[in-house]
């Protein structure tokens, strides 16, 4: 039986459907890949994705239309999808930096396109054409607590590792969280040390060659695990590298070989695996039969529902467009008038030393502006303080819940001893951390406020409930610009003494002014 072909005009409507979708989901995706390195590579994976759909295109089989109860269950499943991903968009908007929402948006694309692929072409399309779809998922950012916990593990390791492979050498080093303290200073092991930008980077290029050459699955995983093992030798080597650089040349010679190192491993993880598919893959293909068509040939079972597909688009479209007007509606509005407050820098004041932050960490916060200094009151007490301030935009929020405290800190060699509960001082809510640094103490307070539409601070907190994330939602609330603080305080005799040291320092350096401006 020859394979019917027939274009047929319903299907123009289920291009568009896909398109609304995963124009929505891609929307949702691609803050992250814009702004956090870690996903840069996110913006090649649509166009993967077609190179590999129109390679399954050459050896597709004829379609298998379904019968008609099939066909009624790929409709409620397209509709179903559709609905679930209309509810997800504005929820998205209002909440970028909630991740599990990305994910449960990409699945939901990810199930109505292969509903489509069921309705057109039955289960040998689906079959068919699985895999390139789901290949997107490797460009989901993965939920904050996860990559956390990943990165931390990644960083800690390599750092010990790294000071392993130094000792073997003769090579003086100490370990303290990720930091490896050298003769000639300290050397920090980042998030773009760790190794989790070349593991990304290396599960998704394995992916990519195994289907392109077609591998069997069980060389499909052994590729996966090459990878794996690539970058995570690789990082270790680049690692060890700039210690070495740094004990024999000196700290300053180290940003000289960091980005050239990365770039390096970066291309030996690639090309190890892309050539080690090929070499698999030479005569070893599986080979794709071509499956028969069954069932009608009728123009009505080989056409994608109409109705389906106009109630699906429909969905999609009213939800896109609808959360642009709720949200433009809401931040259209003149903002009342009400206090401005600002930090600034104490410049010139006994006792306090401007401290420099290195433009690499600024390039990991997205780039806020800010101040950092410390100081030691006439009490003995020494502190302090990170200022950022992210103008209105998506970044943010995402920079805050990546450097958090017991992110930071922790990294650095501090220990989280205990959260001391929450405290307001001039009208600004902080989170109280007691931590440990060797055998002193370290009382921390950290603010993470919203600004209102007119960009003064509000004073109000970030909440993580669903409720407070729903509220967003509610109230037309998308990230307007943000606000981080970080105060720490050495020496305090106790939790009231470090509280009284915050309110001295803020009397100091905070400003307040009236303001009654409109949002453009």
């Amino acid at each position: 039986m020859t394979t019917n072909t027939t274009f047929h005009k319903e299907d123009w409507l289920g291009y568009l459907v896909a398109a609304l979708a995963w124009f929505a989901v891609l929307r949702i995706l691609s803050t992250d890949w814009r702004i956090d390195p870690q996903y840069g590579y996110g913006v090649l994976v649509p166009f993967l994705v077609i190179g590999l759909l129109l390679k399954r295109r050459d050896d597709c089989p004829p379609p298998d239309f379904p019968a008609r109860s099939a066909r009624a269950w790929g409709s409620a499943l397209l509709i179903a999808a559709s609905l679930f991903l209309a509810l997800l968009i504005p929820m998205c908007t209002a909440n970028p930096d909630w991740r599990p929402l990305g994910w449960l948006a990409s699945l939901a694309a990810i199930v109505l396109t292969l509903a489509l692929f069921q309705l057109r072409g039955g289960l040998p399309w689906v079959l068919h054409f699985g895999f390139p779809i789901v290949f997107l998922l490797i460009a989901v950012p993965w939920p904050r607590n996860l990559e956390q916990a990943v990165m931390t593990r990644l960083m800690l390791g390599n750092t010990s590792v790294t000071l392993e492979i130094l000792h073997w050498f003769g090579y003086e080093a100490a370990g303290r969280g990720n930091l490896i303290l050298l003769p000639c200073g300290v050397l920090g092991i980042e998030e773009a040390c760790s190794g989790i930008r070349s593991l990304q980077s290396g599960l998704m290029v394995a992916l990519f060659a195994g289907e392109v050459f077609r591998l069997s699955v069980p060389r499909r995983f052994a590729l996966l695990f090459l990878a794996l093992l690539a970058a995570l030798l690789g990082n270790i080597l680049r690692n060890t590298l700039l210690a070495v650089v740094a004990s024999t040349r000196g700290l300053a010679a180290v940003s000289s070989w960091h980005d050239p190192a990365g770039y390096l491993i970066l291309i030996l993880t690639v090309g190890t695996v892309v050539v080690t598919a090929w070499l698999w893959g030479r005569g070893s293909a599986i080979s794709h039969p071509k499956i028969l068509a069954q069932g009608t040939d009728s123009a009505s079972s080989q056409a994608i529902p109409w109705f389906a597909c106009i109630f699906s688009a429909l969905l999609l479209g009213g939800s896109i467009g609808g959360s642009e007007l709720w949200f433009r509606a809401h931040e259209s509005r003149d903002a009342s008038a009400g206090v401005r407050w600002d930090l600034h820098p104490r410049t010139g004041s006994p006792g306090v030393i401007p401290v420099s932050i290195a433009p690499r960490t600024m390039a990991m916060l997205f780039h806020p502006e800010g101040f950092s200094e410390k100081w030691t009151f006439p009490s003995g007490i020494a502190g302090q303080v990170f200022y950022f301030r992210w103008p209105p935009g998506r970044s943010s929020v995402q920079a805050m819940r990546m450097h958090s405290p017991e992110i930071c800190l922790e990294s650095i060699g501090m220990k989280l001893q205990a959260h001391l509960g929450s405290v307001t001082v001039s009208g600004i809510p902080f989170d109280s951390l007691l931590f440990s640094q060797g055998a002193r103490l370290v009382r921390v307070f950290h603010a993470r406020i919203r600004e209102d539409a007119a960009g003064s601070a509000s004073g109000e907190g970030f909440l993580d409930t669903p409720a407070e994330r729903l509220g967003n939602l509610l109230q037309g609330r998308r990230n307007r610009g943000e606000r981080m603080i970080e105060i720490a305080f050495w020496n305090a005799p106790d939790d009231n003494a470090a509280r009284l040291a915050l309110g001295q320092y803020l009397g100091e350096a905070l400003t307040l002014r009236q303001t009654s401006e409109s949002p453009r």
